[in-house]
Formats: C-alpha cells, sequence, structure tokens
C-alpha cells in the first residue's frame, strides 16, 4: 500500500472517530451507475449498534488492506453479503471489517439520503435485476471474444 493511500485512510478512520462524520469524493467504477468515479461525494458515518440493513452501503476493509465502498445484498447471523453495482463477485464481510457507512451522497447538485424509500427502491430494483445484467455482461464478454477471434 502506498504512503498516500495509507494516509487517506488514517485520515478516514481519524475523521469519523474526530468528527463523527467523513466526506470524500468516490473512486472507483464498482458502484457505478449510481456513484461515478472522482465525480460524487459520500458522507461517512460510523456504524452504530445496530446491525446494518440490506442495502446499506458499508465502507470495510478487505483482507488485503484495501478500504472498498460497496452495498449489503443480504444480512446473515455472523457476516454481511456485499457487492458493489458495477461488479459481478459476492463478498462475505465481518461486522469487525466494517470502518463506517455512507448516511447520504450527492450525486452532482443531486443529494440523496440513503435511508430515503427512493434511494430504497433504486437499491432493491437495481439488485433485482442483477441476473439480467449478470447475463448482457457475460453475452458482451462472448461477442468480444468471437470478434477477436474473427479478427486474428
Amino acid at each position: 500500500m502506498s504512503e498516500q493511500c495509507a494516509e487517506r485512510e488514517h485520515n478516514i478512520e481519524e475523521g469519523l472517530r474526530a468528527n463523527g462524520f467523513y466526506v470524500s469524493t468516490t473512486v472507483g467504477m464498482s458502484m457505478k451507475p449510481m456513484l461515478r468515479n472522482r465525480r460524487d461525494r459520500v458522507v461517512l458515518v460510523p456504524v452504530g449498534e445496530e446491525r446494518l440493513r440490506r442495502w446499506d452501503l458499508p465502507m470495510y476493509r478487505r483482507e488485503d488492506g484495501k478500504y472498498v465502498l460497496h452495498r449489503i445484498i443480504a444480512v446473515k447471523k455472523d457476516h454481511y453479503v456485499i457487492r458493489g453495482d458495477n461488479t459481478f463477485k459476492k463478498e462475505y464481510v465481518k461486522d469487525a471489517q466494517l470502518i463506517g457507512v455512507v448516511s447520504e451522497f450527492y450525486r452532482g447538485d443531486r443529494h440523496v439520503q440513503t435511508d430515503a424509500r427512493g434511494y430504497r427502491v433504486y437499491a432493491a430494483l437495481w439488485h433485482f435485476i442483477f441476473p439480467v445484467r449478470l447475463l448482457l455482461f457475460k453475452m458482451r464478454r462472448l461477442a468480444s471474444k468471437i470478434k477477436h477471434a474473427i479478427v486474428k
């Protein structure tokens, strides 16, 4: 991990402890289309005493030390099942890995509260169409392989 990344991660945890919140611009494509790379901002708050709920957006630390912000798609007794909106692999995250949770975000000028009904409906619909998105992804990948085989 680079010094800059380590410093940023320390700042996230320090900001949550000192201020009770941390505001950051999103980095990465894994939550696209909802959150856009280096364009949108999230407000993180500490995880409370209650367990998080389905559709919440926790920031957690992977075993390799990287910080990730993805959506909870299922809550289990001893872990959460989490996946990014633009990814197809599930991750299994324990409470001890959680750093904070998004309470609101700004998509451009639009302000969204993550406990608002509109956000919850969006998250449920995005999850509901997952099988269609996965099929389209696989079809596009197959078409690309066929194209490359023909071009060679």
